[in-house]
């Protein structure tokens, strides 16, 4: 599986250069934007996904097209061939990451490291009691990236399978650092392996593909 990171921090004549790659669709969801900077982020985000996948498809990319779930999970419309190439996209403060695996679903998530965001009360409200008493118990400096390992594991799931977040919350993802085969409750597909994604020191960040087959991380950076 590849992982491919890149800043989302351009000048402006850049960013509007790769605003030219966005479809329709993309530049409806663009004007919904009100502030600057996430019309930007967007911009770059989106118009990078469509350049690593176009690169991997041999095509330029604003031929790239996109098929939509139920839930708005995008995989890539085309021939049986041009399907077995399944990706994810996220993006957090300045950080984007694409994930790209070759016939296993994959999901990707990046939290940015917020001071302001108190991590137990988060934990409390959104985790299984077992994992909010962990993060509550977690050591003062670490605690908002403990937190955070768990939420962005737990969202890496559910953006693999195209489900809702609601589904994922009770996820059993463990707290140690370390590669972990997730089982989800019944009526949740699944099994997936999880690993942290190393994601520099201002993010957090985890990838989950589908199976239990153990896989090699290939991360490459851009821009």
């Amino acid at each position: 599986m590849e992982v491919r990171r890149f800043r989302l921090d351009l000048p402006s004549p850049e960013v509007e250069s790769l605003a030219g790659l966005l479809d329709v669709r993309e530049r409806a969801r663009l004007e919904t934007l009100r502030s600057a900077d996430h019309r930007r982020r967007f911009t770059v985000a989106h118009a990078r996904a469509r350049q690593v996948l176009g690169e991997r498809l041999g095509l330029p990319p604003v031929r790239v097209r996109f098929r939509f779930g139920p839930h708005g999970k995008p995989g890539l419309d085309g021939d049986a061939e041009t399907r077995r190439l399944h990706f994810s996209l996220t993006h957090s403060g300045e950080l984007a990451v694409v994930a790209l695996s070759l016939g296993r679903e994959v999901g990707v998530d990046v939290e940015r490291l917020d001071p302001s965001r108190d991590p137990v009360r988060f934990a409390a409200r959104w985790f299984p009691p077992d994992e909010s008493a962990w993060v509550a118990g977690v050591a003062a400096p670490d605690r908002l990236r403990g937190c955070l390992r768990l939420w962005t594991r737990k969202e890496a799931c559910v953006k693999a399978t195209g489900g809702r977040l609601v589904q994922g919350l009770a996820l059993p993802v463990g707290t140690a650092p370390r590669p972990r085969t997730v089982d989800g409750p019944p009526g949740f597909p699944g099994p997936w392996t999880v690993m942290d994604l190393p994601a520099g020191p201002a993010h957090v960040g985890a990838v989950a593909l589908e199976g239990a087959r153990p896989f090699r991380l290939l991360e490459r950076s851009t821009g």
